[in-house]
């Protein structure tokens, strides 16, 4: 018989990690409160809060499951996951131009957890090969499990959802064994996809990239954003303005405040301390979920804490590339911080995951 430390060990349970994870999310939620009120946005802080719970429940629950049920019931949830996807374009909602929302009583972004099912996917996939090295044809394999949904991702007119996919098949890969050759026409083929992409792109993404080498071009209409963000991190200097004290966050002169560039308003109020304190936690996180996928007890679980790493690594160093006008703004939200309830219940979705692998490394 199954003792319930077995079915549920909470010894192990990570309190330090998990304080983290809230520090993070109380401190995007104070951020959100704090340039939204008083605003016709206001309505985005009461929403957070109850996102917040939602994902809390959701990484409890996640940690009394173990994580092979997901895994071994991995092709009915994808097949889920893609046809939710599909669901997108028929009956879908357009937000910023982007046909990515689904309303079934509540709006809610089915790609943001599609990207949990596709390293999950990928995860059981690759851990079921016996070798080394990875052949071209599961090479190309786990390519289709990966693209498939960014190429649906795509038709809905997200890049930059989109393009947090391509993390995750390029960590799992790495991770399963890829040969140097193979890494060759990797590198080969994405060098000449470059300047096809180029012609895809619809203009304002070109202008986004063409901001990041000048700003000032059009500091009226593209380059606003960025110019407006790097003012509010810069001014909030050492210690910040204060809570609620940040003008480019509270007067509204920062687009997007609450979403994409809520980093900016976190350096503004809180200044070079309280961006270093974010980024300290976001560390910390990324150390927790390394040691999670090296102490696994399983190849699939390393796999999963390793896809979950990459892509909360890949969204928090793009969304504060895009706040420093390091990278172009493709709407890529921070983990944790940014309003939006699809997001922050994935990060906890993921968060919940890895956990449980953590918790259940000593059980047979």
């Amino acid at each position: 018989m199954i003792s319930p430390e077995q079915k549920f060990p909470y010894a192990t349970f990570d309190w330090l990690w998990f304080l983290a994870i809230l520090a993070l999310s109380g401190a995007g939620t104070l951020a959100i409160w704090s340039t939204t009120s008083d605003t016709g946005l206001s309505i985005y802080f009461s929403r957070q809060l109850i996102y917040l719970c939602c994902g809390l429940l959701c990484f409890l629950a996640l940690l009394y499951f173990d994580y092979h049920v997901f895994s071994d019931f991995i092709v009915m949830i994808y097949c889920g996951g893609m046809f939710a996807l599909l669901l997108v374009l028929i009956l879908g909602r357009s937000v910023s131009g982007n046909k990515s929302w689904l309303n079934l009583g509540f709006s809610f972004q089915p790609s943001e957890f599609v990207k949990i099912i596709v390293i999950i996917a990928l995860a059981k996939y690759y851990a079921e090969i016996d070798s080394d090295f990875l052949n071209l044809r599961e090479l190309l394999t786990g390519a289709a499990i990966v693209f498939v949904p960014t190429i649906l991702v795509l038709l809905q007119g997200d890049l930059g959802t989109a393009i947090t996919f391509v993390p995750i098949y390029a960590a799992l890969s790495f991770l399963a064994g890829v040969r140097k050759k193979h890494w060759i026409a990797l590198l080969l083929i994405g060098i000449m996809a470059a300047p096809c992409s180029w012609f895809l792109m619809k203009g304002y993404h070109k202008d986004r990239i063409e901001t990041i080498l000048n700003p000032e071009k059009d500091p009226q209409r593209i380059g606003y954003q960025t110019i407006q963000s790097q003012i509010a991190i810069g001014s909030g200097k050492f210690l910040g303005k204060g809570f609620k004290q940040g003008s480019q966050g509270l007067l509204g002169f920062l687009p997007a405040r609450h979403t994409d560039f809520v980093f900016a308003v976190l350096a503004e109020e809180k200044g070079f301390v309280g961006g270093i304190t974010i980024l300290g936690l976001f560390l910390f996180v990324f150390f927790r979920l390394f040691r999670v996928g090296r102490e696994a007890k399983d190849k699939v679980g390393a796999m999963i804490a390793s896809g979950v790493m990459s892509i909360i690594l890949f969204h928090a160093v793009i969304n504060i590339g895009m706040a420093v006008g390091w990278v172009p703004v493709i709407g890529i939200p921070l983990p944790f911080i940014s309003a939006g309830g699809s997001s922050l219940i994935s990060c906890f979705i993921g968060m919940g995951l890895c956990m449980n692998i953590w918790m259940r490394r000593y059980v047979n």
